[in-house]
């Protein structure tokens, strides 16, 4: 054999793996689907396929969408109140808070603590409730015992129901908690007191 026939065979040699790797990026580039190549053994998109590379795309889209959905709604459910259901909420609401008498008008941030509760009694987004004070904020009588009452307006996003809540609680001097707590319902928004 001559030397340049020894090059040839030499150069044919290698020429065969560089070909067989082209065939492998054709083939990669030809399949929807190839194995990750960061270590795992899983399949992900192709981005050297057009249909892989327009579903990345299409990924992408369908959860920046999904996300924006569900900040604009106020995530799952209609985002706002039903008036059967926030009257069922306060009633409900009212009569729980009553029997605990743990808490009252008094006791700092009940506009708050009605809120939660009203939240959780009913089938709208805590987010969508609004109760605010409608009166001056009462004075705590914790130590000297006496009656603390306030009034609170409680509407939601969705609906024109609106309830006035009138919270009067005795406080015993120096004693925990309220005796007797009562919350009377009224329809309509509390007006200035």
């Amino acid at each position: 054999m001559t030397g340049d026939q020894e090059e040839r065979e030499e150069r044919e040699g290698q020429a065969e793996p560089e070909g067989q790797a082209e065939r492998e990026e054709r083939a990669d580039a030809d399949r929807i689907f190839v194995r990750s190549k960061w270590g795992t053994n899983r399949y992900v998109y192709n981005p050297d396929n057009p249909v892989g590379m327009a579903l990345i795309v299409a990924t992408l889209l369908f959860a920046a969408g999904a996300l924006w959905v569900l900040h604009h709604s106020g995530g799952p459910g209609s985002g706002s109140w039903d008036g059967d259901d926030l009257r069922s909420a306060v009633t409900t609401a009212t009569d729980e808070l009553s029997k605990e008498a743990d808490l009252g008008p008094g006791s700092g941030d009940y506009d708050a603590i009605l809120r939660e509760q009203i939240a959780k009694d009913g089938n709208g987004p805590e987010d969508a409730l609004s109760v605010t004070l409608a009166s001056a904020e009462p004075e705590s009588k914790m130590f000297s015992g006496g009656l603390e009452q306030a009034w609170y307006s409680v509407t939601a996003h969705g609906t024109d129901t609106a309830f006035c809540l009138d919270v009067q609680g005795m406080k015993l001097k120096a004693r925990v908690g309220y005796d007797p707590l009562t919350i009377t319902v009224t329809d309509g928004a509390c007006t200035a007191r």
